[in-house]
């Protein structure tokens, strides 16, 4: 069927009743965490509580849904549901606004809105759709490569640099671009991109530095929000956090009868003197420096294109390779296989991307799902670390033919 003759708002509303729906499921644990950091923020300030692993700005938004849940006297779930939604919401109208500039049909967004994948994430409660919707705003902001287009795009980036570690690569990728812009055009124009996540960080720096100068010396108030990203890929150091990567049969081979999956460490050795995580960031940061190069002297691309390009493989390559990847860290690279999947690219890459949003699901609904009763309790029922294994040697499948396309330089075209 022609993506063109599909009707966009029935679509729409089928997604936005379902959601609705949703709106009441407790979810997986994480939700719990959430409310306890906005709890805990409200009473002991934002800087005294702070304590990393996501970063100030997402701890204040749980800050404002516990207040809302509070001053409401609404359920606590509800409140925090509708704010995943009312980022999800825009993010749907950003992919159309996205499909139709780079020629494609808006009913690929349909794919965003109504795919199991995505539903399953939001059922669950996980709150990837907050800074997702400000890096496709990030995108927007794009229309052209003028200064302006720069710095308007980096104020939503630089946003979503304070909410989840998920963005950091995007900031990467962009220092690399800049880079690579500047040396072959000496135009600093891109440079702009930065402005939004040094100024933003910059802010909460002298915050967090001022408030915490009565309770410890003045260079450790200083070192308190930088640490907390720097020790970042610390949080939860193994080689797989039940995402299912090219880690997970290494980690299911490794780890003792009745561990967990996740209970194998991302510093064991892999080469001398070389850590899994170590080689793993090599690994990356080479793709992606690669990649960056690549698509930054395609000339003939539109920068929010080339955008598209560098940050969907970025988001794709980190958690199949990086260690400690988590079972919804895919959620960004999978919103934009759905641009992506709008080009004109090699039948194999539309097969392996589909097949990866499914793969996606039954796993992340094999751990955690609980709605629909009976296609939760059917997948859970047969879920097995073993199961996860083959999805894990499919994904990695899947990712190696959706990536190859990206690596060679991708399209100049679209469906017409």
């Amino acid at each position: 069927m022609n993506p063109r003759a599909i009707p966009l708002w029935p679509g729409f509303l089928a997604g936005l009743l379902i959601r609705y729906f949703m709106l009441w499921y407790v979810g997986v644990f994480d939700m719990g965490a959430y409310l306890e950091w906005g709890q805990k923020s409200i009473a002991s300030g934002l800087t005294s509580y702070y304590h990393g692993t996501y970063f100030p700005i997402q701890y204040q938004i749980f800050e404002i849904c516990v207040w809302l849940a509070g001053r409401l006297r609404s359920d606590w779930v509800l409140i925090f549901k509708f704010s995943n939604l009312i980022f999800d919401i825009p993010a749907f109208f950003l992919l159309v606004i996205l499909l139709k500039r780079q020629g494609s049909s808006a009913a690929y967004a349909l794919l965003y809105w109504l795919h199991p994948w995505f539903l399953s994430v939001f059922s669950l409660g996980y709150i990837d759709f907050q800074f997702t919707c400000l890096v496709l705003l990030s995108i927007f902001f794009l229309r052209g490569d003028t200064a302006k287009d720069y710095l308007l795009a980096s104020i939503p980036l630089g946003i979503a640099f304070l909410m989840k570690p998920q963005a950091l690569i995007l900031i990467v990728v962009a220092f690399l671009y800049a880079i690579y812009h500047y040396a072959r055009t000496r135009d600093i124009r891109p440079v702009g991109m930065l402005l939004g996540p040094v100024l933003i960080f910059a802010a909460y720096e002298v915050f967090f530095t001022a408030s915490l100068f009565s309770q410890m010396p003045h260079k450790a108030a200083a070192a308190v929000l930088p640490l907390s990203y720097i020790n970042i890929t610390n949080v939860f150091p193994c080689l797989t956090g039940q995402m299912t990567n090219i880690w997970y049969p290494i980690a299911y081979l490794l780890k003792r009868p009745g561990d967990p999956i996740y209970g194998v460490s991302d510093q064991i050795l892999v080469l001398s003197h070389l850590s899994a995580k170590s080689l793993a960031t090599v690994i990356v940061l080479a793709i992606v420096a690669f990649h960056v190069l690549r698509v930054e002297r395609n000339i003939g691309m539109q920068v929010s294109d080339q955008f598209i390009q560098m940050w969907g493989l970025a988001t794709l390559t980190v958690p199949f390779i990086m260690t400690s990847a988590h079972e919804n860290h895919l959620f960004l690279g999978s919103v934009f296989l759905v641009l992506l999947l709008g080009k004109s690219y090699p039948i194999s890459f539309k097969v392996a991307a589909h097949l990866l949003l499914v793969i996606q699901f039954l796993n992340i609904y094999g751990l955690y799902g609980e709605h629909p009763v009976r296609i939760a309790q059917a997948l859970r029922s047969t879920y097995s670390e073993k199961l996860a294994v083959v999805y894990s040697l499919i994904g990695v499948t899947c990712f190696v033919l959706t990536s190859s396309p990206l690596l060679r330089g991708g399209v100049r075209k679209t469906y017409q």
